[in-house]
């Protein structure tokens, strides 16, 4: 099959020919133009004051700076001692349309790694997503930047097999973002019997919160702006947005710690001016009211930004039904360990306030849940890392040579 043939748009470099690209040679790991590249996107984010609007991409550039690079090339030597890893060959990454930046974090963990790349992307363009391309092929047209560009290809195309396959029968290893329906999909669509594959399904978060430590907590301003952020920086569309707040304690005290929190929250909502468009606010409405008509047990509290669903108990949570947007599912609970009764194998991420690190060692070791891939402080839910969904993506995108003589 001729790539000529098949209809897709190259986004970046746009002079690339996609056959060129599969006839490089791969890069040593964490090579130092590999780390010079992803450093120098990073300066330029940080260093522009118009982007600061967008605060999931300073975000991504705070991750990607220099500093961090170092210290995550640090681990990963550390972890691979005397071993010989070396990149796979060609990823092939099939990024999400709800989260924009997803696709950095998955392209640059295999550029370090000394793959090369080819990501596809949504047709769904925003202004922060156009500024970021238009940085990436600034730099990669440098001069000390050419060993990069030829080792890289953004594109876009509509949903087309043909297309699909072509890549997928010349990568190593395939990552699909996506929903459920997508990853299956694309699945059916065959890779090279080398290959491997790596796919990040639809998922659900939740965070956790000691109603104790909320009363007596003397900065709830800065947990609440820490919780907003988690909640709305993709319209809490991202698979480790929080979308159902477990309240531990008695009730006494979590009727006085949700009103401290939710009034701080609304409050911060209302400062931050966000878009809030109608037809979002009809989406939580036939949310909640469906959950209404399925059970009485279920408490609605209305408001046009932030609407909250109190449910009695774990059974019905409906994942599938939750829209995002501000809506919040709530449910109390006696102790931390109760929360094993609610978790499922859809659930990535919890957010935790108020309990230390022992004691959430001893729930999981003690409950084994078979969900949860991340517990992290409320205001790091959003936070990438290259542990992802339980994956080590550094480890994955390289290949060990085993040497016995």
């Amino acid at each position: 099959m001729n790539h000529n043939e098949l209809n897709f748009k190259i986004i970046a470099p746009i002079n690339n020919n996609p056959e060129s690209i599969f006839n490089q040679k791969i890069l040593k790991p964490f090579d130092d133009i590999s780390i010079e590249f992803i450093a120098k996107l990073s300066k330029k984010i940080l260093e522009n004051s118009n982007l600061r609007k967008f605060p999931e991409l300073i975000s991504m550039a705070f991750w990607i700076r220099k500093s961090n690079l170092l210290k995550i090339k640090k681990t990963y030597e550390s972890s691979r001692k005397n071993k010989i890893w070396i990149g796979r060959g060609i990823t092939f990454h099939i990024a999400p349309s709800n989260v924009d930046t997803i696709f950095i974090y998955s392209w640059f963990l295999s550029l370090l790694v000394g793959n090369i790349n080819i990501i596809r992307m949504s047709q769904r363009r925003n202004e922060q997503l156009n500024v970021l391309i238009g940085m990436i092929s600034e730099i990669s047209n440098l001069k000390e930047f050419q060993d990069i560009k030829k080792r890289f290809l953004i594109i876009t195309y509509e949903h087309d097999d043909n297309v699909t396959l072509y890549f997928s029968k010349k990568c190593d290893v395939r990552v699909i973002w996506g929903g459920d329906k997508t990853i299956n999909k694309i699945r059916s669509i065959g890779i090279k019997p080398s290959a491997i594959e790596l796919s990040f399904s639809d998922k659900f978060s939740m965070a956790a919160f000691n109603a104790d430590k909320i009363i007596s907590n003397k900065n709830n301003n800065k947990l609440c702006e820490d919780f907003f952020n988690d909640a709305f920086w993709f319209d809490q569309l991202a698979c480790s947005s929080p979308k159902l707040i477990c309240w531990i304690g008695n009730d006494d005290k979590i009727d006085i710690a949700k009103k401290i929190f939710w009034n701080e929250v609304e409050s911060i909502h209302e400062k931050k001016n966000i878009d809030f468009h109608a037809t979002r606010a009809i989406d939580k409405m036939v949310a909640s009211y469906s959950l209404a008509i399925d059970t009485d047990d279920v408490l609605i509290y209305k408001n046009p930004l932030i609407q909250r669903i109190e449910i009695k108990s774990q059974e019905l949570i409906n994942r599938e039904l939750h829209c995002g947007a501000g809506l919040f599912y709530e449910i109390s609970l006696k102790s931390l360990d109760t929360i094993n009764e609610i978790i499922i194998e859809k659930d990535q991420t919890l957010g935790i306030f108020g309990f230390n690190e022992e004691e959430i060692r001893e729930f999981l070791f003690k409950k084994l849940p078979k969900g949860i891939h991340r517990i992290v402080k409320i205001g790091k839910m959003m936070d990438f890392s290259n542990i992802w969904d339980g994956h080590d993506l550094l480890r994955e995108f390289s290949r060990e040579v085993s040497i016995d003589l």
